[in-house]
C-alpha cells in the first residue's frame, strides 16, 4: 500500500475532510446495524445488503449523493473486512469513529489504468 503526504490548498482541504466524514459516517451506520444484532435473529446485513441500502440512502438523501461513492462503499469494505479480523480472533472488535480523530478513507484502485499523477 502507498501512502503519500499532501498539502492541500483551504479548499481541497475542506473537500478531503467531507470525505472523511462520509467515510466515518458509513463506518458508524455498519457499526449500529452490527451492534443491534443477537443470536437468534436473522443475521446482521452483510456487505451485499449494506452496499443496496447505501445506494438506496445517496437516492433518498443529497447529503449522501453529493460524496463520492467511492469512499463510501470503500467503508463498508474496511468495516466487513475489520469484522473478518475480529472473528477470525486476530484484531478486536470495531469501534466507532469519532470526528478530529485518525480521520481517513481509502481509494483503492481497480487496474492500473485507475491510478493518476499526484502534484
Amino acid at each position: 500500500m502507498s501512502r503519500y503526504r499532501l498539502q492541500p490548498s483551504p479548499a481541497q482541504e475542506a473537500a478531503l475532510l467531507e470525505h472523511c466524514g462520509h467515510a466515518r459516517y458509513v463506518w458508524n451506520l455498519a457499526i449500529e446495524q452490527h451492534a443491534h444484532w443477537r443470536g437468534g435473529r436473522t443475521p446482521a446485513p452483510g456487505f451485499t445488503e449494506q452496499c443496496r441500502q447505501l445506494t438506496e440512502a445517496r437516492a433518498a438523501s443529497p447529503w449522501p449523493a453529493a460524496g463520492s461513492v467511492i469512499v463510501q462503499q470503500q467503508a463498508l469494505k474496511d468495516f466487513h473486512q475489520a469484522m473478518a479480523n475480529f472473528f477470525g480472533q486476530t484484531h478486536r472488535r470495531p469501534r466507532w469513529r469519532r470526528r478530529g480523530r485518525n480521520e481517513g478513507f481509502r481509494i483503492v484502485a481497480v487496474k492500473a489504468g485507475d491510478v493518476r499523477r499526484l502534484s
